[in-house]
């Protein structure tokens, strides 16, 4: 009969504890990518004899909380089975909430902690992402100039012009000045190089075949720009002319008989100024992508994600944030590729707590306290009835 006190202790004890797990999802229902736990009781045995029971420990529910869009480019959310991976001063951390923002120095971190989210680098190592130096496109110095269009044969000059970009990443508005030299050499026009002052800067000349396709080693040619643009001493620029394939008409020709004005055309094959950042978004693989005023897009980044070969052991830290004990093995990869799921952009994944749920367990945890304390109240009787026998 004793044995029906701790019976019934052991009872108020274990559902005093799943209270404490139910009222811990509740309070938690609106918290980001927090995933609610589920508390699972043991029975105790001695022997041959009933002991009451215990709880069997706190597992998290690994079902999926609903997605929502926000509209913010860093929030991201996992549509699979993948969690962030967040570092701080040599601690990991995993978490569903992906609601990130760039800090003061460019890393991307974890609103609530601030604690830097994890990509992955070449060689499979977790790294920070940090875009401080990609908030503009550094200038790219043009180096070739492509030209394209007809040279007309009845006609004596010919003009074009281009902007390049020098190391700086400033313009420079350069005119091609061709003069027809057939009268000396067949097939011949000379070129002159000026800026935008009218300086000559480089001369040259060009070529055609019969068939008014450019002619071998006459279809190109090299200049030196000098390095000063502005009154600002910079490195000369070094520029290749290409008028097209040697025997073809794809590019520049000379072929008309008839009119009188040449139409030809310059465009730079390379070259940019400073571009700035002016949009960011990640793909369903994790790829952050940045856009630049002049269209250029750069891919520096994939967001890493983390797998469990069991899940419900991961244990809770802080928010919504869980480590993983060392009894369980975690795999590191990339959205889209095998079981961790794709990421969607400017979402957020809400609590998986279902409230209907979490009711029917405490009405569940009530009748159970209740019992138990009604089972001791009971024993307690038999025992006052035992002790009343014997004293008559």
């Amino acid at each position: 009969m004793l044995q029906s006190f701790f019976n019934g202790l052991s009872g108020m004890i274990t559902f005093s504890h799943g209270l404490d797990s139910v009222s811990n999802n509740i309070a938690n229902m609106n918290t980001l990518g927090y995933r609610g736990s589920d508390t699972f009781y043991s029975a105790l045995n001695s022997g041959n004899s009933f002991a009451g029971v215990r709880a069997g420990g706190d597992f998290v529910n690994t079902t999926a909380g609903e997605i929502s869009e926000t509209g913010n480019a860093t929030d991201l959310a996992v549509q699979g089975n993948g969690y962030f991976i967040l570092r701080n001063e040599g601690e990991v951390f995993f978490t569903r909430a992906g609601n990130f923002n760039f800090d003061d120095d460019g890393f991307l971190v974890d609103r609530a902690t601030g604690y830097r989210v994890a990509a992955l680098d070449e060689f499979g190592n977790l790294t920070d992402i940090n875009i401080d130096g990609m908030r503009q496109l550094m200038p790219e110095v043009t180096t070739q100039v492509n030209f394209s269009g007809d040279l007309s044969r009845a006609s004596q000059t010919g003009e074009a012009t281009v902007t390049v970009f020098n190391s700086l990443g400033e313009e420079l508005e350069l005119t091609f000045d061709f003069t027809n030299n057939t009268a000396n050499t067949p097939g011949s026009w000379l070129v002159s190089i000026k800026d935008e002052n009218d300086v000559e800067v480089g001369t040259g000349e060009i070529r055609f075949n019969d068939d008014g396709s450019p002619q071998a080693s006459f279809n190109q040619f090299d200049i030196t720009i000098p390095g000063l643009n502005n009154g600002t001493a910079n490195t000369p620029l070094d520029l290749t002319l290409y008028f097209g394939e040697e025997g073809t008409l794809a590019a520049t020709t000379s072929l008309s008989t008839t009119t009188t004005t040449s139409s030809i055309n310059a465009n730079i094959e390379d070259g940019r100024g400073v571009e700035g950042l002016v949009a960011l978004s990640f793909n369903d693989k994790g790829e952050m992508n940045l856009l630049y005023s002049n269209g250029d897009t750069e891919t520096p980044y994939r967001i890493a994600l983390a797998t469990f070969n069991n899940e419900s052991s991961l244990i809770y830290s802080e928010g919504s944030l869980y480590k993983a004990p060392s009894n369980i093995d975690v795999e590191y990869g990339h959205a889209d590729d095998g079981a961790f799921g794709t990421i969607a952009g400017e979402s957020l994944e809400s609590s998986n707590v279902d409230l209907v749920r979490e009711f029917a367990e405490m009405i569940i945890i009530q009748r159970g306290y209740q019992a138990s304390s009604r089972a001791m109240n009971i024993a307690n009787q038999l025992v006052e009835q035992l002790y009343d026998n014997t004293r008559g």
